[in-house]
């Protein structure tokens, strides 16, 4: 099961532009639980995340609204948001449409995508791929899913087996990528000042190499794999596991470590 990417740009990925006039992106239900977290190198607060989790049986929404912070983010703004609506198909994330907007480094960034057949038609895209990275072939992409449905797929399957292995590739608009998943096995998390939870967790390690949609001076860094850790628990009554603790290396700012601060439970319609 893919996480690395999704926990990345759920962690990159996530100031509010609107979304592209022609296709209003999707928007997860009114019974979606809500997630928060704070990310943090060396003991610096450097990012947070909002995220809005609806698992069910036979479909799934997810969205995230990522945003620096701190020091970081007087240096470096960044405010994006992505989401994502999908059903499950023999057990997998199918998604259907994916979107993603906002402020990157000081640039403006969209994607939308809808999904046909298994095949992602990209319908949005800026900046486009021509002016910074090598463009993904066509026949790479069919069957990938994005990094949204990702996170679905990994709730969903840790709540009906108790385990998080598998692999799949993720392809968000720019990037192909390889993920894979193991169990690592349950681990007390202690009481932390940054965390609202304490408590068992399942840990999951992830390795993620990207295949495809490289920068074109990115060099080999690139194709190296990156690896960490997530740990699930259940946090909110009636939902199944939900991250509560991810740690990860991310390119030149080092070390992450997000950790929970709130949990909502979802709001249920009138």
């Amino acid at each position: 099961m893919p996480i690395m990417r999704a926990c990345r740009i759920s962690l990159l990925v996530l100031a509010l532009l609107p979304a592209p006039a022609a296709a209003d992106p999707p928007r997860p239900a009114p019974g979606a639980d809500r997630l928060s977290y704070s990310a943090y190198v060396a003991g610096l607060r450097v990012f947070t995340v909002r995220a809005e989790v609806d698992v069910e049986a036979s479909r799934y929404a997810v969205s995230l609204a990522y945003q620096t912070t701190g020091l970081y983010g007087a240096l470096v703004h960044s405010d994006l948001h992505s989401t994502v609506q999908g059903r499950f198909e023999g057990g997998r994330p199918a998604p259907e449409r994916f979107a993603s907007w906002g402020w990157w480094h000081g640039g403006e960034r969209r994607t939308l995508i809808d999904y046909r057949g298994g095949r992602p038609e990209i319908l949005a895209l800026v900046p486009p791929n021509t002016a910074e990275r090598d463009p993904v072939p066509p026949a790479l992409q069919r069957g990938a899913t994005e990094p949204l449905s990702a996170v679905a797929m990994l709730v969903r399957q840790l709540g009906d087996t108790g385990r998080c292995d598998g692999s799949a590739r993720l392809f968000d608009g720019r990037r192909l990528s390889e993920i894979t998943v193991h169990t690592a096995g349950p681990q007390l998390l202690g009481r932390d000042g940054r965390s609202s939870f304490q408590g068992t967790a399942m840990r999951c390690d992830f390795e993620g190499r990207q295949l495809a949609g490289f920068l074109r001076d990115a060099g080999d860094r690139a194709r190296q794999p990156q690896r960490g850790s997530a740990w699930l628990a259940r946090v909110l009554p009636g939902a199944p596991p939900l991250p509560v603790r991810l740690s990860f290396h991310l390119g030149l700012i080092g070390d992450v470590t997000m950790y929970l601060t709130e949990a909502t439970p979802a709001r249920l319609p009138d």
